[in-house]
């Protein structure tokens, strides 16, 4: 299978050290990114046999890997690399059909040591489940207890996260919500949506579902895309100027004619993407897919060469 043919629901294989796992599904190939398990130097293939580097598909990598580059961002990535650690505890605990997935991965690859705040959050976590009271030796049956005892974790759980969600967020999504400026679609789908001529100035719709979408002429500086999947996308005489696409999904879309001054398009896939007279200065390329599938060179900005 070449590249061309992947869809959504690819499955992909794992070489490292020239041990072959899977196939998993493209979410396992970013839990594993996410936690340290598998780095984007590591090879992955659709089928067997063709082998390229994670960091050649950049819709496989999470957005936090890639921000881990400031104080900031190196927060982000570790309370993903937290929350995704409680995921699995619950899937564990669930007999989710995952499970075997991931022992397969215990048994055959070490895994990576993991921060000390995590550790500390563990730690922290089994001393006070090691403080709770016995149910049986107390009053009240252990019914309440029980439920006391449940209450105060996820209280705290509650607390301990809310704590480190970053300040700068401002509300949550609202997919219901009418096109605006700044109107927050993250994670929103709006596949096949039409929204020619829209001001979407400052929007935020990272990872969201835009396959497609006909965004011509639309107002979109400034806005976030960040790992958008704009395939087959009309963004023919879109004002993009400024614009945050890290990662996003642009294969086959329609950008000629485009304002993409200033825009961020790092680890972005262009592939069959149509730029004709598209306005490309200051756009930052570095590790795309340039549109007849070659990666641009680190630091390449305003076109796919070397700066």
């Amino acid at each position: 299978m070449e590249p061309s043919t992947e869809t959504e629901h690819t499955l992909w294989y794992m070489r490292r050290d020239g041990h072959v796992r899977g196939p998993y599904p493209a979410g396992v190939v970013s839990r594993y990114l996410l936690l340290g398990r598998l780095t984007l130097e590591d090879e992955i293939s659709p089928d067997g046999q063709h082998w390229h580097p994670v960091e050649t598909h950049p819709h496989l990598i999470p957005r936090e890997l890639l921000e881990a580059d400031t104080p900031e961002g190196r927060e982000r990535l570790l309370q993903a690399r937290m929350r995704e650690d409680e995921r699995l505890r619950e899937r564990r605990a669930a007999g989710s059909a995952q499970e075997a997935i991931f022992r397969d991965q215990r048994q055959g690859d070490r895994r990576r040591p993991e921060p000390p705040q995590i550790l500390q959050h563990r730690r922290q976590r089994a001393e006070l489940l090691s403080r709770m009271p016995d149910a049986r030796r107390l009053p009240g049956g252990a019914r309440l207890w029980t439920g006391l005892a449940l209450l105060l974790t996820l209280t705290l759980g509650a607390l301990f996260f809310w704590g480190l969600e970053p300040a700068s967020q401002t509300g949550r999504p609202d997919c219901t919500a009418r096109a605006a400026p700044g109107v927050n679609w993250d994670y929103c789908r709006k596949a096949g949506a039409d929204l020619s001529g829209a001001d979407l100035t400052g929007a935020r719709m990272s990872n969201a579902d835009l396959l497609g979408v006909r965004l011509g002429e639309a107002r979109l500086s400034g806005a976030d895309l960040s790992y958008a999947d704009l395939q087959r996308a009309d963004l023919s005489g879109a004002d993009l100027s400024g614009a945050r696409m890290v990662g996003a999904v642009l294969r086959d879309a329609d950008l000629s004619g485009a304002r993409l001054t200033g825009a961020d398009l790092g680890y972005a896939d262009l592939r069959g993407a149509d730029l004709t007279g598209a306005e490309l200065e200051g756009v930052r390329l570095g590790h795309a897919l340039w549109t007849d599938g070659r990666p641009c060179p680190e630091g390449a900005v305003g076109g796919c060469t070397a700066p």
